[in-house]
């Protein structure tokens, strides 16, 4: 570790934009439930396939439960996250020109 040495980061020039705010909070909202529903599917979801539960979610450990249509939807659209992290690089790319690197 160098002594006096500060860390250097990025900032907007002016007021953070709102688009940052909105992708930054949908981003971490997306995460926090997919994490949160993986985490206690086993204490909601179903171990056997019935009428209202016909999506099937396969675990490493061999466990299936099944799930409705939607939530099983969601659960599978890992690809979520990504698009609003590219969507959020994509737009700090354009927008450099308003961020500063600061120490």
């Amino acid at each position: 570790m160098v002594i006096g040495r500060r860390r250097m980061s990025w900032q907007f020039k002016e007021k953070t934009p709102t688009w940052f705010y909105v992708l930054a909070g949908l981003l971490m909202a997306d995460t926090a439930v997919h994490f949160g529903l993986s985490l206690m599917v086993s204490s909601w979801a179903s171990p056997k396939r019935d009428a209202l539960h016909m999506h099937p979610l396969p675990f490493r450990d061999g466990v299936v439960y099944f799930v409705g249509d939607a939530l099983g939807w969601y659960l599978g659209a890992w690809w979520i996250s990504v698009v609003l992290f590219a969507i959020l690089v994509v737009l700090l790319v354009v927008n450099r020109a308003k961020l500063e690197r600061t120490m």
